[in-house]
C-alpha cells in the first residue's frame, strides 16, 4: 500500500497522467489520496489529516490518506517558490491544496492565478448548509476571504509579544506594552526575532509595526528591535521558544506559538503580550489550487476544516470531545459560535476573539501593505538581518556614546532604493533615492514589475541586484555610524 501511495505522489507531483481527472474525488490506483502543500506544523498535518479522514470514512465509507510532501524544509517562502516553480512550467501543480500561510500569501498565490475556487457543493454532501458561508466576511476590517471566493481563512491570528516574567522581574524591567518599548536601550541584547524571509507569520507580525507607526517611524522601531536582539531564528516559533528557556527575555511571535508557550512554561514564566492597539487578526487561509487532481476531495476537505468538526480541532483542548487526539493547536477559530455555549467549556482559551475590537488597529492600510508585500521581507532580511553583527556593533557604539540623536536617527533612517531603465537588453540605474512614504509605490513597481513592463523579463536580476544595494549601503551605514559614535566617547 505505501509503495502504491509513493508512487501516486510522485506521478502527481509531476504533474503527469495517472492522477484521476480533477474533481472525481479518486487517486490512481483507485485510492482517496489528497495531497496538500503547507507550511503548518507536523502537529497541524496530523491533527488535520487524521480527522478528515475519519469523518470521510464516517460520511463516505472510505478513508483518506492526506498526504504532506516536504518542500525544501516548510516555511511560506519555500511554498511560495515551489508554487511558482511548478506552475511556470504547466498548468497544474501536482498538488491538489495549499493550506496555511497568512492572507498576504494567499492574495500573491490569488494574483499570479494558482488558486481555483472550490466546486460547489452537491446533493447528497454531508452539508445543511456550505460551512464557507459560515466564515464571516471580515473581522474588524480585515477580510476572512479571498476576491471571488478563491480562499477562506481557516483560522486567524494576531501578533504581539512573547514575555519571559521571571526575567523580566530579575532585570528590574518594564513589561512591554507597545511594539516602541521593545526597541528602548534597556532590551538591548535581550531579544529574540525572526527571519520574515522564511516565514509568512513572521512577516506580518512585523507589518503589525508598520501598521501601528507608519512606515518611516515603522522601520526605525523594527531596525531598533534587530538591534536589540541577542538571535534571529529561521522559524517563527522559535522566538517563543526562546523566551519560554529564558534564551531570550522577549520575543515577536504570532498569537499561537505564544499562546502555546504559556501552555508548556506555565503563566507565572511566560505571557502573551498583545500590544495595545497594535495589531489586527489576519486570517491564515486555506485553498484549492488550479488545476487540482482531485478538485472534489479538496473541497471536501476545505468545507471541513471550516466547519465545527475542523474548528474544534483549532480551539479545544487535548482528549476533549472533537478536540485534538494528540496535541493541542491553540489556535483561533473563525466562528464566533465556537465562544458559546456549548462549545466554550472545551476551550484551551476562552478570551473571544470577536470582542478583541479594542485591541485592534484603529486603521489598517491595507494599499501600504500590498506595495510592501512583494520586497518586505527581503529588505529586512538583507538590510537588518545580513548585517546584524554590524547593526549591534553600531548600536552598542550610540549607547557607548550616550545615544546622541543624530546618531540614533542615522541608525533608524529608512532605506535608499535606485530605480532601472530597461534599454536594449542593458539595465541602467539613476541616483540613490530614498524610499520614504511616497516612494512606497515606485518601489513596489521596481520591485515587482507588471507583466507588461518591459522590465517583467529582468524581474529576478532586478530583485538580486536591489538586495545586493541594500545589503552593501547598510553595511556602509552601520560601519560609519560605529566609527563616528566611537570617536565621539
Amino acid at each position: 500500500m505505501r509503495r502504491v501511495l509513493a508512487w501516486a505522489l510522485i506521478v502527481c507531483g509531476a504533474g503527469l497522467a495517472g492522477c484521476g481527472k480533477a474533481g472525481d474525488g479518486n487517486a490512481a490506483a483507485g485510492e482517496n489520496v489528497l495531497t496538500i502543500i503547507s507550511p503548518h506544523s507536523s502537529d497541524i498535518r496530523r491533527e488535520f489529516g487524521e480527522a478528515f479522514s475519519r469523518w470521510h470514512q464516517e460520511h463516505y465509507g472510505t478513508p483518506v490518506e492526506v498526504l504532506w510532501p516536504d518542500v525544501g524544509g516548510g516555511g511560506t517562502g519555500n511554498v511560495k517558490r515551489e508554487l511558482a516553480a511548478a506552475y511556470k512550467a504547466r498548468d497544474s501543480s501536482g498538488y491538489d491544496m495549499v493550506f496555511g500561510g497568512g492572507s498576504a500569501a494567499f492574495n500573491d498565490f490569488a494574483n499570479s492565478g494558482f488558486l481555483a475556487r472550490p466546486p460547489a457543493t452537491e446533493k447528497g454532501d454531508p452539508w445543511v448548509s456550505d460551512p464557507i458561508d459560515a466564515v464571516p466576511a471580515a473581522i474588524f476590517g480585515s477580510p476572512l476571504h479571498g476576491k471571488d471566493g478563491v480562499w477562506v481563512a481557516a483560522t486567524m491570528a494576531a501578533f504581539g509579544m512573547e514575555i519571559n516574567r521571571d526575567r523580566i522581574a530579575e532585570l528590574h524591567l518594564q513589561a512591554p506594552v507597545t511594539w516602541e518599548d521593545l526597541a528602548g536601550p534597556e532590551w538591548f541584547g535581550r531579544l529574540s526575532l525572526a527571519d520574515p524571509s522564511k516565514s509568512g507569520s513572521v512577516r506580518t507580525g512585523f507589518e503589525m509595526v508598520l501598521q501601528d507607526y507608519g512606515w518611516e517611524k515603522g522601520w526605525g522601531i523594527l531596525t531598533e528591535l534587530f538591534a536589540n536582539t541577542a538571535m534571529v531564528r529561521d522559524s517563527g516559533s522559535a522566538p517563543a521558544d526562546d523566551v519560554g528557556n529564558a534564551d531570550a527575555v522577549a520575543g515577536v511571535v504570532i498569537d499561537f506559538y505564544g499562546r502555546l508557550q504559556v501552555l508548556r512554561a506555565g503563566p507565572a514564566i511566560a505571557a502573551f503580550v498583545v500590544p495595545k492597539g497594535g495589531t489586527a487578526l489576519d486570517a491564515d487561509p486555506i485553498a484549492m489550487l488550479k488545476g487540482a487532481p482531485h478538485a472534489r476531495l479538496a473541497a471536501e476537505f476545505v468545507r471541513f476544516v471550516v466547519s465545527d468538526e475542523g474548528q474544534r480541532l483549532w480551539t479545544f483542548r487535548t482528549g476533549t470531545p472533537g478536540g485534538p487526539r494528540k496535541t493541542a493547536l491553540g489556535r483561533l477559530s473563525v466562528l464566533e459560535s465556537q465562544y458559546r455555549e456549548p462549545e466554550a467549556p472545551y476551550l484551551i482559551d476562552r478570551a473571544d476573539p470577536f470582542k478583541m475590537q479594542g485591541e485592534m488597529l484603529g486603521h489598517f492600510d491595507s494599499q501600504g501593505q500590498q506595495l510592501r508585500e512583494a520586497f518586505l521581507e527581503h529588505v529586512i532580511k538583507a538590510g537588518l538581518i545580513d548585517n546584524r553583527a554590524a547593526l549591534v556593533e553600531a548600536r552598542r557604539a550610540i549607547r557607548a556614546a550616550g545615544d546622541p540623536p543624530g546618531l540614533l536617527a542615522r541608525l533608524t533612517a529608512v532605506p535608499g532604493y535606485r530605480l532601472s531603465e530597461v534599454t536594449d537588453g542593458v539595465i541602467h540605474y539613476g541616483p540613490e533615492l530614498v524610499l520614504d512614504k511616497g516612494a512606497l509605490s515606485a518601489m513596489h513597481d521596481e520591485y515587482a514589475p507588471a507583466k507588461n513592463s518591459p522590465k517583467a523579463a529582468y524581474q529576478a536580476e532586478l530583485q538580486n541586484r536591489m538586495r545586493d544595494y541594500w545589503r552593501d549601503s547598510f553595511a556602509k551605514r552601520f560601519a560609519a555610524i560605529r566609527d563616528e559614535a566611537a570617536a565621539r566617547r
